[in-house]
């Protein structure tokens, strides 16, 4: 367990990026292009013609950041009529901090609820499963009495942070433009989860995962099974499974939906509810890329290692994967139909902050 679920939140963070990135590619020009607008008035009180452009309900959200900023700005002593050189140099600093704070990678509601999700759902689901069981999964390498504290508090960090570093990494690759490199974030976080449940360091990973505690594991045999289903383990895993595996999928099938709208000229949320057989279509395809692909293949692992020994079949494997993620493999497909784009790279986005930049100047010298 201390093991997957350090593959498993950087897998979770991957997905919710990936889901949502055509929506953080174009809050990503919004934002870049309201910083270059920022520091091209000269005029502090002319700041507000930055509202002046867009839909009603993007100029009222601009509004209030901007009445947001003007306070700063005065509760920082800056006087419109009265400009020098410290004032100038004050309120650079000023807006740059003020534009930091609301842009890039982890201010937008995307990252914040991937961040409530890994607190509130996935850290406390590990919690219990390593308090109540802890004979159970990788604890059955030591004991309740040998396991340091310290590795406890590792493990809850990690809960978060791999998920944050999953979130970031895979926003770099959307913001180049490298989807398929994007898609590949979560694709082999979820291929090392399962490949660590199923086969562990020692081919016993699966009979670890099917024992209830110790005793069970070190006597294994398929009969484990019955009394694993009865044990507090299965509960638990149900209890929180059904509290957070839907809401991965309602989350991540509703980005996408909004992302597919977003592309054809549609703004706005998506009820899912009234969309379902649209939401099927993401849903179907990230089913096919996890438990097809990445469970699969783990499980197709675990048996050549056991019949054929750890070298070939781990290169069989490998080979079956680099087969599987290739060009010429089923991967890039699965993950055209889910993004729902006709090829797997884009133009990266600081291309399209320039474009956009220099056609505002364009408009600007035209009038």
């Amino acid at each position: 367990m201390v093991q997957v679920d350090v593959f498993w939140s950087y897998g979770i963070g991957a997905s919710f990026a990936l889901a949502a990135f055509r929506q953080l590619r174009k809050l990503k020009v919004e934002n870049e292009i309201s910083r270059w607008k920022l520091g091209w008035k000269k005029d502090p009180a002319a700041l507000e013609e930055v509202c002046a452009e867009g839909t009603e309900e993007q100029r009222e959200r601009e509004q209030s950041a901007l009445a947001e900023l003007l306070a700063e700005l005065k509760e920082n002593g800056f006087k419109p009529g009265r400009l020098d050189l410290k004032q100038v140099a004050r309120f650079h600093r000023i807006v740059k901090g003020w534009m930091d704070r609301h842009s890039d990678a982890f201010h937008n509601e995307y990252f914040l609820k991937t961040l409530l999700f890994l607190a509130i759902l996935f850290v406390p689901s590990g919690s219990v499963l390593l308090w109540s069981n802890p004979n159970w999964e990788t604890m059955q390498v030591g004991s309740y009495e040998t396991i340091p504290a310290w590795l406890v508090g590792i493990f809850t960090t990690t809960n978060i942070t791999q998920g944050v570093l999953g979130f970031w990494a895979t926003y770099r690759d959307i913001m180049k433009g490298r989807y398929y490199r994007a898609a590949m974030h979560a694709m082999l976080a979820y291929m090392g989860f399962f490949f660590i449940l199923a086969n562990g360091w020692d081919n016993k990973g699966y009979q670890r995962f099917f024992s209830a505690n110790r005793e069970a594991f070190e006597n294994w045999k398929w009969t484990n099974v019955f009394g694993w289903l009865k044990s507090d383990v299965v509960r638990i895993l149900l209890t929180y499974g059904v509290a957070f595996i839907p809401l991965m999928y309602y989350w991540v099938c509703k980005w996408l939906i909004e992302g597919y709208d977003l592309q054809a000229g549609k703004e706005g949320e998506a009820d899912l509810f009234e969309r379902i057989p649209e939401a099927l279509r993401p849903a179907l395809y990230a089913s096919i890329a996890i438990f097809g692909a990445a469970l699969g293949s783990a499980i197709l692992a675990t048996v050549l290692i056991h019949n054929l020994g750890w070298v070939k079949g781990l290169a069989i494997y490998a080979a079956v994967c680099g087969w599987l993620l290739s060009p010429l493999g089923p991967g890039p497909l699965v993950a055209k139909k889910l993004l729902g784009v006709e090829e797997l790279k884009d133009v990266p986005v600081e291309e399209l902050i320039r474009q956009k930049i220099a056609e505002l100047e364009k408009e600007k010298v035209t009038v």
